[in-house]
C-alpha cells in the first residue's frame, strides 16, 4: 500500500467528505509493553496503539500495525514497509540524521535487580551485568554509565543487549544477569506482575519519544501535529495517558 495520501488526510481534518478511508501503516515493535504488545486474544494494544491508532482516526485513516524487532524499524521505514514508526523510539541527533521525528510523549530510565542485590545506584554498576533491548536509549545509557566507570578505573558494564524486551526481562528473572535497564513506564507495568525486585536507580536521562516519518516530509510532519494537538485539546491525549497510568508522560508541545 503506497503512503497515507495527505490530500484525503486533510480533507477530513478539516471535516471535508472523502469516499474512501485510507491506511496508515503504523511500524511497531509489539514487544514492549505497555507501549506496544499482544493482549491475551493476540490483538496489539499498549500506549502507542492506542495513541498511534487515535491518530490515524484523527487523520481520517485506519490504523494497520506492522511488528518488527525494534532495530529493524528504521530501515523498514525508510524502505517504505510503513508510514510511520509509533515505537517508543527516543529522539535522538543521531536518528534525525535518518529519518523525520514529531515529539509525542516523553519517558526517562529506570534500572531494577533483585530484591537481595547489593547494588544500589546506577554509579554501582561497575563490574557488573545488565540486560538492554538492543538498539534502543537505554543502550546508550548503559554505554555512558560504563564508559564513566572505565574513567574511574573501575571495571567496565557487561552490556548484553538483545532484539525484544521480553527476552531482556527474562535474562534477569533467570539470573543471567544482575540488573535489566528500560523506560519507567515500562518498569513501573512490569514490576506489577513480576514481585521480588527493586528499582535502583530511576528518572535517569528525560527524554522526549518521536513518532518516525520518512526525512523531509513536512506535510505529513505537520498533520502528525496538527491531529496530536487536536487530541490534547479534546482531552483524548491525556485520557489515553490516564489509561496507562503514564499521565506525567505528557509533552507540552508537539514541535
Amino acid at each position: 500500500m503506497k503512503r497515507l495520501k495527505i490530500a484525503l488526510a486533510a480533507a477530513l481534518v478539516l471535516g471535508g467528505a472523502a469516499q474512501a478511508q485510507e491506511t496508515l501503516r503504523i511500524g511497531t515493535s509489539l514487544t514492549q509493553m505497555p507501549w506496544g504488545f499482544y493482549d491475551q486474544d493476540q490483538k496489539p494494544t499498549g500506549v502507542d496503539v492506542a495513541l498511534c491508532g487515535a491518530l490515524a482516526e484523527r487523520l481520517g485513516a485506519t490504523a494497520e500495525f506492522i511488528s518488527l524487532d525494534f532495530k529493524g524499524l528504521i530501515p523498514a521505514l525508510q524502505a517504505d514497509r510503513f508510514d510511520i514508526v509509533c515505537a517508543a523510539m527516543y529522539v535522538t541527533p543521531e536518528r534525525q540524521e535518518a529519518i523525520g521525528m514529531v515529539p509525542y510523549i516523553q519517558a526517562s530510565q529506570t534500572v531494577i535487580a533483585h530484591e537481595t542485590a547489593p547494588i544500589q545506584g546506577i554509579e554501582e554498576l561497575c563490574g557488573h551485568s545488565a540486560s538492554v533491548l538492543q538498539g534502543s536509549g537505554s543502550l546508550k545509557v548503559l554505554e555512558e554509565a560504563s564508559a564513566a566507570c572505565s574513567a574511574r578505573g573501575e571495571a567496565a558494564i557487561r552490556i548484553q543487549s538483545f532484539d525484544s524486551q521480553p527476552v531482556a526481562m527474562r535474562a534477569l528473572e533467570n539470573g543471567s544477569v544482575d540488573t535489566f535497564i528500560a523506560t519507567d513506564s515500562l518498569i513501573s507495568y512490569y514490576m506489577k506482575k513480576m514481585p521480588g525486585l527493586k528499582k535502583i536507580a530511576t528518572g535517569i536521562k528525560p527524554t522526549v519519544l518521536g513518532i518516525g516519518l520518512p526525512k523531509g516530509d513536512a506535510e505529513l510532519a505537520a498533520r502528525l501535529r496538527d491531529g496530536l494537538t487536536a487530541m490534547k485539546a479534546d482531552g483524548s491525549y491525556a485520557a489515553i495517558l490516564k489509561e496507562w497510568d503514564i499521565e506525567t508522560a505528557a509533552v507540552e508541545s508537539f514541535n
